[in-house]
């Protein structure tokens, strides 16, 4: 299992979700793709990547990227110096509660 730091979580004005890595992430991790789950590798911005909420939260799309990595052997995980950014407080204590 790799184990990967979340530097930052952070909501775009696109409303997409990105999950930063502290590490930059692995080539590899762009396969994520083919689980067809909707979680994607972006490769510019070294994350995890969900698209605007439709049906789901942010933080039902937050822990469905963690669910969708760790059955890649990727545990993802929010540490002290995590940064926030366009998160409202709610979305983050979602993200956080589990």
């Amino acid at each position: 299992m790799e184990i990967e730091e979340i530097s930052k979580v952070e909501i775009l004005d696109n409303e997409e979700m990105h999950i930063v890595l502290a590490s930059g992430g692995k080539p590899g991790y762009q396969m994520i793709y083919r689980e067809a789950s909707e979680v994607y590798w972006d490769n510019e911005r070294k994350s995890f990547k969900a698209p605007a909420p439709r049906k789901w939260s942010y933080a039902d799309w937050f822990h469905h990227i963690v669910k969708v990595t760790h059955s890649c052997s990727i545990k993802l995980v929010l540490v002290n110096s995590t940064q926030w950014v366009n998160v409202p407080s709610e979305v983050k204590a979602g993200i956080c509660a589990k």
